[in-house]
């Protein structure tokens, strides 16, 4: 390929693998770095009971059509299976079915009046196409017009501030109508429970063919490597890594979160530099545990209620069977937190022990005998936090240095971060680095190629 150009991918996430995956398909020349051994980004998963598990619970949905596509592309079209959910909602000290319209209208957590303006809202938003308007104004303010003080204290703003802590009131509506319109997309009816998408085998099983289709067309992908620094060299970009190799590339490609691309790239002027530094993310801790027992017969249970410190259950078993692995009952304990909130330190043993205090809330028959054994993960950039005229805040994946392109979740936008719309950034940045090529607006380097120390 006359045309081919050297592109270094930084991170390997699913933005970055499909980017990896398209451009190497183009006949380009590719370098991928991940500083975790394992790819895929917050989407991996872990060899576990004969299979495979995620480190942090996923799902897709009847809307996501690019990872779909991808799928049926790489050949992996049966291994999707499409199944019913169960949604549940706790609050006041018990659990109340939230999968369906007839389940809000019992959700005795209000009263009836509540009830109906919140199943009149959610039908309201989930028919709205003209999100823009929602940027202007935050989710507590549009809601607790709508919805009424009590109302959104119980169910709506007590979700939010389980998520965003001391943030909540930050949030944009555009953020949260996302959330409403997501959902009910992957229902047939409003009487009827939604239906999620999951990858038999974990989403190791795109993630590693996605990694082999990268290989064979020629690219290199160095895992468990950390990208120290990247200097203009000529009309090049030298790369190098935290083992002192370097490589010369035409093009970098920057997947990872946007306070990471401003270190890499301090000389990008300062109007970009705002944009990626106004972006603040929500840090995750997630205990897995795998039980002997399952703890309710709910799949995603949000948390409304102070008295359970935490984000939501999801017991992925219960969307899963446990046949699928050896009979063991698997379940997230998830927490969302600021970045700076002392939880993130907690040694393993404690986030167990914390959660082993609290369960017997939703099962008061829980007991500590029921679990065999336990892992804990942390994300520092697991959730961009949506804020009002975000749009306005958004950097272009085009950054102002030649060559430099940037394909990360703080640009996924109204929708919220996820391996579909990973995906889509994926094909979105390869897209824009093929056309900037055939307008001239990138070019291969004049120099010799093959310039490596590795």
């Amino acid at each position: 390929m006359p045309t081919a150009l050297r592109i270094g991918i930084i991170g390997g996430g699913i933005a970055g693998l499909t980017a990896a995956y398209r451009l190497a398909r183009q006949g380009h020349r590719i370098v991928l770095w991940e500083r975790q051994r394992q790819l895929g980004g917050q989407a991996a998963a872990f060899p576990l009971l004969g299979t495979a598990l995620e480190y942090f619970y996923h799902h897709l949905f009847l809307s996501d059509r690019d990872i779909v596509r991808l799928l049926e592309e790489l050949g992996l079209a049966d291994r999707l299976v499409w199944l019913p959910s169960r949604v549940g909602f706790f609050a006041r000290g018990r659990i109340y079915p939230l999968s369906s319209a007839l389940d809000v209208l019992r959700l005795g957590v209000v009263p009836l009046p509540d009830r109906l303006r919140i199943g009149l809202v959610t039908f309201y938003l989930q028919h709205v196409r003209d999100w823009q308007r929602f940027e202007y104004v935050t989710a507590e303010q549009w809601l607790r017009r709508w919805v009424g003080h009590r109302a959104f204290e119980r169910v709506w703003g007590a979700q939010l501030h389980a998520k965003f802590g001391p943030r909540a009131g930050d949030v944009a509506m555009a953020w949260f109508w996302n959330k409403i319109y997501l959902r009910t997309q992957s229902r047939r009816s409003l009487f009827e429970r939604e239906r999620l998408g999951y990858i038999l085998g974990s989403f190791n099983v795109l993630i590693d063919s996605l990694a082999a289709a990268i290989q064979e067309a020629g690219g290199a992908i160095h895992s468990g490597v950390r990208v120290e620094a990247i200097v203009r060299h000529d009309d090049s970009w030298l790369v190098r890594e935290s083992s002192g190799a370097t490589t010369l590339v035409d093009v970098i490609v920057a997947t990872v979160p946007s306070p990471l691309v401003a270190k890499l790239f301090p000389q990008l002027p300062e109007t970009y530099r705002h944009k990626l530094l106004g972006t603040t993310y929500q840090a995750a801790v997630t205990l897995l545990l795998q039980s002997r027992h399952r703890l309710s017969d709910i799949y995603w249970l949000n948390i409304g209620d102070p008295d359970l410190p935490y984000t939501g259950i999801i017991e992925h078993t219960n969307f899963i069977p446990p046949s699928y692995y050896q009979g063991r009952h698997l379940i997230y304990v998830s927490k969302y937190v600021e970045q700076s909130h002392p939880y993130l330190a907690l040694r393993d043993e404690e986030v167990l022990a914390a959660a082993l205090h609290h369960l017997p809330k939703v099962n008061p028959s829980f007991s500590p005998e029921w679990i065999e054994d336990y892992w804990v993960f942390r994300e520092h950039a697991a959730q961009p936090i949506v804020t009002l005229r975000y749009s306005e805040q958004i950097p272009e994946h085009r950054t102002p240095l030649p060559g430099v392109y940037v394909a990360n979740t703080a640009q996924i936008y109204p929708e919220d971060r996820g391996t579909n719309y990973s995906v889509r950034l994926g094909n979105v940045v390869a897209a824009m680095i093929a056309d900037d090529l055939r307008q001239g607006r990138i070019a291969p380097s004049t120099r010799v190629s093959g310039s490596s120390d590795r």
